[in-house]
């Protein structure tokens, strides 16, 4: 067995832990600075000087916001049909999208120059062009299908060659 009186199975009784004596406050000597505090009040710094604002007028008077002028519907039109008849050159629909483009694209010009307050006139001339752009690649294409078909007898032979 064991000295410190305990029997099998239990344990063994610890003694109490040593306290430590509270620490006597420390001794200033004569003339020594004070200790520092251990948390220092804020001190209160004076507030800057006001001094007098003064409103200056603005170079720029205010502008109420004018709204923006509205599009032309004839030239958005125009201008969807045009690129229709670009984009559609090799089908049937081409032909007409590019004379709807040609004829509401002259017709928005005639909307945005007699009445100032319509807007659209870049989409109205873009959708001219594109109109006559459309019809001048469906002539060239008519053109040469007559060429072909008179000269060398057939269609069949610009799309797949000399058949030999």
């Amino acid at each position: 067995m064991s000295d410190d009186n305990t029997t099998p199975g239990e344990h063994p009784v610890l003694p109490p832990a040593p306290t430590a004596a509270p620490a006597a406050a420390p001794q200033a000597y004569p003339g020594a600075p004070a200790a520092p505090q251990a948390h220092p009040q804020t001190q209160a710094y004076p507030l800057a000087p006001q001094y007098p604002t003064q409103q200056y007028p603005s170079r720029y008077p205010a502008q109420p916001y004018t709204p923006a002028r509205p599009t032309s519907g004839l030239a958005v039109t125009s201008l969807i049909t045009g690129i229709a008849g670009i984009v559609f050159s090799w089908t049937f629909v081409a032909l007409l999208a590019s004379i709807a483009a040609v004829i509401t694209g002259h017709m928005a010009l005639k909307q945005t120059r007699s009445n100032p307050a319509v807007a659209g006139r870049g989409m109205a001339i873009a959708g001219l062009i594109m109109g006559y752009a459309g019809l001048a690649i469906i002539a060239l294409l008519i053109v040469v299908a007559i060429i072909s078909f008179l000269f060398l007898g057939s269609l069949p032979f610009l799309l797949y060659g000399v058949a030999g």
